[in-house]
């Protein structure tokens, strides 16, 4: 599927239909056969775009070495992407984005999933400054892309917490499958936004970045978002471990809790069938021959129950 934008007003406007004089070109899901047409349209070498086909693409940068951008320059970043896992939670993971400018000054970005941030670029007005579009739109997708991390970590965090109520009382595993699902996202978050900032401070190396300072400044500011993102995935990573070391102290305490409670529910129940195995027996016993000697053995079953529920509860045992 593809996407065509312009811009009107300092302000994104989708085309239906190809245009000329678009600002921005976001291809989805591509196809060989259109990844091969792209590739001969707009000159574009083709790893440019089956980068993104491959789940497990590292970030990466290239064509960065021009003192002008004259042939085309790829940023491959990672964004975040939400799912549902095979145990039923929502489970986070990270898909290539490829950003390509190119020899005119167009942008064309692909992806294999829908960039969720992409509807917030789109709301945001490009800045009037003296930047050209283009850049500005880069700048805006990458930023997006970046607080996006940030949101999904807040989300993560939201988790953890309401599980962290949860496990105090349990002894089920399915919390546990919940805290395997939330570690395997901070794994591709922390991964991911450690290979995107290595991209981006490549990207803050170039010559052209290097002389422009306004494009320094919006690229510092992205850096250092960059790097909150994995070092709060990094935290949120060591906190789920413990919790998982945690959670199984719990769920063991709570499992010899019941076992416990059924153990001395056991002992006193076994005192009803003892006196009634006695008396049982074909044999002379107390209290056999009165007429209230059921009452009497009931309520001496009772007491000593009784008595044992007293023991054990003051030996912290029921």
């Amino acid at each position: 599927m593809k996407y065509y934008y312009t811009v009107d007003d300092q302000i994104l406007v989708p085309h239906e239909n190809k245009s000329a004089d678009f600002l921005w070109l976001h291809v989805e899901k591509p196809t060989s056969q259109e990844i091969s047409t792209l590739s001969e349209e707009y000159q574009l070498p083709i790893d440019y775009l089956s980068a993104i086909l491959d789940d497990a693409e590292n970030s990466r940068v290239e064509g960065l070495e021009q003192e002008k951008f004259k042939r085309p320059i790829l940023l491959l970043l990672q964004f975040p992407y939400v799912s549902t896992s095979p145990s039923g939670y929502l489970q986070f993971e990270t898909f290539p984005l490829s950003l390509i400018i190119t020899a005119d000054n167009k942008l064309i970005s692909v992806s294999n999933r829908h960039p969720t941030f992409f509807s917030k670029v789109l709301k945001q007005p490009l800045p009037n400054n003296d930047m050209s579009n283009y850049i500005n739109l880069i700048w805006q997708i990458v930023w997006r892309l970046v607080l996006s991390y940030n949101d999904h970590l807040r989300m993560i965090k939201d988790q953890v917490e309401k599980l962290e109520g949860q496990i105090q009382v349990s002894t089920k595993n399915k919390h546990l499958y919940q805290i395997m699902d939330i570690q395997k996202s901070l794994v591709f978050f922390e991964a991911a936004t450690k290979a995107n900032l290595q991209a981006l401070n490549n990207l803050a190396l170039s010559p052209e970045f290097q002389k422009n300072h306004a494009y320094r400044n919006h690229l510092h500011d992205i850096l250092v978002e960059t790097e909150q993102s994995m070092i709060s995935a990094r935290i949120h990573l060591k906190l789920v471990n413990q919790m998982t070391d945690i959670f199984s102290a719990i769920v063991s305490n709570n499992l010899n809790n019941v076992m416990k409670i059924l153990t001395s529910l056991t002992i006193v129940l076994t005192i009803p069938t003892i006196i009634g195995g006695f008396y049982g027996m074909n044999v002379k016993l107390p209290f056999a021959s009165r007429d209230d000697a059921f009452f009497l053995i009931a309520i001496g079953t009772l007491v000593f129950c009784y008595i044992a529920i007293y023991y054990l509860r003051k030996k912290n045992l029921l």
